[in-house]
């Protein structure tokens, strides 16, 4: 079986270089800040000293040198430089206004700039399908495995290679996601020490109280968090039933594919699904008393 393995490259994704094992784009930059700079140089040059003509052009070349040939994890510097201008020239504050933010009163006070909060999800399905904005669908399957670091070597070598059939069998989309939230045990152990007050035997009411209060020691050495492992199988596919039909058949394949990796996946329903996305928005939690009634759609 080993014979008939294709070992493939990590770096299948890097650009090409063509020449000084250098990029066209890398290329490009530093021939633009070389041009820039000889010409900053020779008008300098023209009034100044020499010396002086070359430090007024170092602000110029530094810079333009970084852009080109830096990086930092695993992301070109002219591309991190790109988002951080982006990131910054974008307003601070986003607010929920589908019919867009008002024009401000003349005379009226300035105020935080602000822009509407576009949200990725356009419609939650009860079947779990979620129409994104851009027209698309996706699913989203909750993931529970093991521990891999507990198994043998023969093992390991079995689940990674079940894992990759998985991989080689996409075609559209995936993403996986790890998400985090707070954990609140204290309507629990609220509960154990109800059910205590009616328990008969007074050993077993005991070690229901005893576990009430380890419950709410819990969160003593810092905030409790709960781990999840999501993924999300989306589909190009834009009329709602084909959309619902490839991603059911899709769901069913990859949940086979990866049982034989020791990840057993279950789907999530519409309530299920708008729930994850509300707490996804709002990790403290919605307002006392809100539900999420009519956010669901039929299908």
């Amino acid at each position: 079986m080993n014979a008939d393995r294709v070992r493939l490259p990590a770096d299948v994704e890097l650009e090409d270089k063509l020449a000084f094992g250098l990029t066209a784009r890398q290329l490009l930059l530093l021939g633009a800040t070389g041009l820039i700079t000889y010409t900053l140089y020779t008008l300098a040059a023209s009034a100044l000293p020499l010396a002086v003509a070359a430090v007024v052009c170092v602000p110029v070349a530094v810079p333009g040198a970084v852009l080109a040939l830096g990086r930092k994890d695993g992301l070109p510097a002219d591309t991190l430089a790109r988002h951080a201008l982006r990131h910054l020239l974008r307003p601070r504050r986003r607010l929920l206004a589908p019919e867009g933010i008002p024009t401000p009163l003349p005379g009226e006070l300035r105020r935080r700039s602000a822009a509407p909060l576009e949200l990725p999800a356009r419609s939650v399905y009860r079947s779990g399908l979620v129409e994104l904005t851009d027209g698309s669908c996706a699913v989203v399957l909750r993931a529970a495995s093991g521990s891999f670091g507990l198994k043998s070597n023969e093992e390991q070598e079995a689940l990674v290679e079940a894992f990759g059939r998985f991989l080689n069998s996409v075609s559209e989309p995936v993403a996986i996601y790890i998400r985090s939230e707070p954990v609140d045990l204290s309507d629990r152990g609220a509960k154990l020490d109800e059910n205590a007050a009616s328990i008969k035997g007074r050993a077993l009411a005991d070690a229901a109280r005893a576990h009430a209060s380890f419950l709410r020691e819990l969160p003593a050495g810092g905030e409790l968090r709960r781990r999840e492992l999501l993924l999300v199988i989306c589909t190009r596919a834009r009329e709602i039933t084909i959309a619902r039909t490839t991603l059911e058949r899709r769901a069913t394949e990859t949940t086979e594919l990866l049982r034989a990796a020791g990840v057993e996946l279950t789907p999530l329903d519409g309530e299920q699904t708008a729930a994850l996305l509300a707490r996804a928005l709002d990790p403290d939690g919605p307002p006392a008393g809100s539900t999420l009634a009519g956010v669901v759609q039929g299908c």
